[in-house]
């Protein structure tokens, strides 16, 4: 099955068994699939990245919601812009990114919807794995890549550079694998072959996370006061 980038990675970021978000990437993760879109588009030909910025090549439909929303809010804007403005602009504008991009995996059958009652009151939406094999496949060329040398591809250091900038590194390696795997993740994504847009990407979404964790802590800091 075909998956593309926002797509693997949101399974990689979904608890197998509840169908619900990871909470440690709940912040993190949003950022993810936006960078995923706009590399996907670029690894698709739509969009170059060039002098620092993105100008789009082809507008034509890609066949596919998420990715031709993404392409459209690029294209329709009236001046070249950075990543960093297109990641924020993507998550603020699609706010239900996550939700899109599940609709995607269900209608693939990766997925299936399930309602769960909190309290045996509240109804909530549960997402389930569905089909395991896309999910178990990219967890384990992951674990080969990182920790048996198996060759990687463009789509497979782009997706290790997402899976670093989200901190999904402590949900696919065992404890005593992480720090090994820390390490030859940022051996590989800074090789000089992965190409700048995809390092610039990571860049950027690391630094907006980081930024929107600092920012929430002193939020908490500050009602902690009162």
């Amino acid at each position: 099955m075909n998956l593309n980038l926002a797509e693997e990675l949101l399974l990689l970021g979904l608890d197998v068994e509840s169908g619900e978000l990871i909470l440690s990437v709940t912040t993190s993760l949003p950022y993810g699939l936006a960078g995923a879109l706009i590399l996907e588009l670029h690894n698709l030909n739509k969009i170059e990245y060039k002098d620092g910025k993105i100008t789009v090549q082809d507008d034509s439909a890609i066949g596919d919601k998420v990715l031709d929303d993404a392409l459209h809010l690029i294209s329709s804007a009236p001046e070249y812009q950075e990543i960093k403005y297109w990641i924020k602009k993507i998550v603020s504008t699609f706010t239900d990114i996550i939700d899109k991009l599940i609709n995607n995996l269900v209608e693939k059958g990766v997925l299936k919807k399930e309602e769960r009652k909190i309290l045996w009151i509240i109804p909530v939406d549960t997402y389930p794995i569905n089909d395991p094999l896309p999910t178990v496949h990219t967890r384990l060329r992951i674990r080969e890549i990182v920790l048996e040398d198996t060759q990687a591809n463009q789509k497979d250091l782009a997706l290790l550079s997402l899976v670093k900038a989200t901190n999904l590194i402590d949900e696919l390696f065992l404890k005593d694998e992480k720090k090994q795997a820390a390490n030859i993740i940022n051996d590989l994504i800074n090789n000089e072959q992965i190409g700048k847009a995809v390092l610039d990407i990571n860049s950027e979404i690391t630094a907006i996370i980081a930024s929107s964790v600092a920012g929430s802590v002193a939020a908490a800091s500050v009602v902690g006061t009162y």
